[in-house]
């Protein structure tokens, strides 16, 4: 049996980069050599594709590049999935690619851009397709659809730039009213933290809105949950999903920031989460029901807020290409849940073949019906 070829796209035009390169080294490392042949795309923060060479890859660092050389999609032509490696302008290698694998977080990877060219390159994505990935990268608009089919969410308000400035003053009058403080301000499409600011008086809220619109065109303000429990679950599957047991994350501090995620020891993960089963039950439930609403495939994970004194349950955010990092809570909660990292990423290369399949299989023409 030959191996399969997947493209791992890594890097990418974000803030979040950093944090990609370190996704991308966990998932390349721990993809089964035996079944898959692996191509690393390096993407770099200004948007060129490059070849990449993971062996003695530096820790924390890019890898080594192909000299010279740029990669290119190529959208046309048959057989489909097919690379090209140009230098000078010319195409001097082509490559063929069974699957592409994306591990790019937030702008221009987990936001539905990716997703979108490797479908019109004709084959298989691993995660969500380009509707749900552009449905839960905005926390306004997926909390907007998880409002109106009944899943909890915390009282919000997302506002643009533009509105900001042509009526900041009503903006911060509802801030006041209909959210209060503590409350978190952050960029309405990023993940891993960035650009959140904790603000606990109105005094305070202009500053932490301009920071935020550093990082994004579109805010949301989001009332704070007293007595915190975070809480996180791993989802995996296309119409039939599966939620792993859930997991807590033990927080030193007021919350879990980008430092905390990636280089502060000091958090701990309680896997699974000593919550009363009955919550947990609902969590669970909620994160497949989140999943669902928000047009969700492959895989995901689903964050939540739980109010440690009355057990009410919210959902945060769903991220659908959660951290695959060492201490990332998508793969330990699978692990946890008596599914190994290399299992786990061959059932996300398998359902990514599923989605393919059940999509070529839809009807493109019409003429039959004429």
């Amino acid at each position: 049996m030959s191996k399969k070829t997947i493209a791992v796209l890594f890097g990418g035009i974000s803030v979040e980069h950093e944090i990609s390169l370190v996704s991308s080294k966990f998932v390349i490392s721990n993809l089964d050599p035996s079944k898959f042949a692996l191509l690393p795309i390096f993407i770099s923060k200004e948007g060129r594709w490059r070849r990449a060479v993971i062996e003695n890859w530096p820790e924390g660092e890019s890898p080594a590049l192909i000299p010279d050389s740029e990669i290119v999609p190529m959208l046309q032509g048959s057989p489909p999935g097919r690379l090209g490696e140009v230098i000078e302008g010319e195409i001097t290698k082509i490559f063929s690619v069974d699957l592409v694998f994306p591990v790019l977080h937030g702008t221009f990877g987990e936001d539905g851009s990716v997703q979108g060219l490797i479908d019109l390159m004709g084959v298989p994505c691993v995660g969500a397709d380009l509707l749900g990935s552009s449905l839960c990268i905005d926390k306004t608009v997926s909390k907007n659809i998880l409002r109106d089919n009944g899943i909890p969410v915390v009282p919000f308000l997302g506002f643009s730039k533009t509105g900001w400035e042509n009526d900041k003053e009503a903006i911060l009058s509802r801030i006041e009213d209909e959210i209060g403080f503590p409350c978190f301000i952050k960029s309405s499409n990023l993940g891993s933290s960035v650009g959140v600011s904790k603000v606990d008086s109105p005094g305070a809220v202009s500053d932490a809105v301009e920071a935020s619109f550093d990082f994004s065109e579109r805010v949301i303000v989001e009332r704070a949950v007293l007595n915190l429990r975070e809480v996180e679950v791993s989802v995996m599957g296309n119409q039939d999903p599966k939620a792993s047991i859930p997991g807590e994350l033990l927080v030193q501090g007021s919350f879990y920031d980008y430092e905390k995620k990636y280089h502060d020891e000091s958090t701990e993960f309680r896997i699974p989460c000593d919550l009363d089963q009955g919550v947990q039950d609902e969590i669970r439930a909620l994160a497949l029901a989140s999943y669902s609403a928000l047009c969700c495939t492959g895989m995901a994970r689903v964050d939540f807020l739980v109010d440690a004194g009355t057990e009410q349950v919210f959902v945060s955010e769903i991220n659908t290409i959660p951290g695959f990092t060492p201490i990332s809570m998508y793969p330990k909660l699978w692990e946890a849940s008596g599914i190994p990292v290399g299992e786990m990423l061959e059932m996300l290369v398998e359902l990514a073949e599923q989605r393919h399949r059940m999509r070529r299989e839809l009807r493109t023409d019409f003429s039959d019906f004429q």
